[in-house]
């Protein structure tokens, strides 16, 4: 569920709302400036423990051929530890 409020009243509220998501962990709020959605405020994705730790050994594995032994693993990490999410 999405709920829209001004950033004034973000700020007035931002205690409950930290609550509320703790309750409801699909609840986003995005924060508007004059009528604008400028950002959003939600719960962070569950990511499994050592998950992020597979990904990068699995990564580790098919950069391993010789065409990228100069390339640092670290330039191609980010698609892997963060998830692309839907924008509704």
């Amino acid at each position: 569920m999405k709920n829209v409020i001004s950033i004034t009243e973000a700020r007035k509220r931002l205690p409950g709302i930290i609550k509320s998501l703790k309750s409801s962990p699909e609840t986003v709020y995005q924060i508007t400036v004059h009528d604008e959605v400028v950002a959003e405020i939600k719960t962070p994705p569950k990511i499994k423990p050592g998950e992020a730790a597979a990904k990068l050994l699995e990564l580790r594995k098919r950069l391993g051929s010789k065409k990228y032994k100069t390339k640092p693993v670290s330039e191609n990490i980010k698609e892997y530890l963060y998830v692309a999410e839907d924008s509704n």
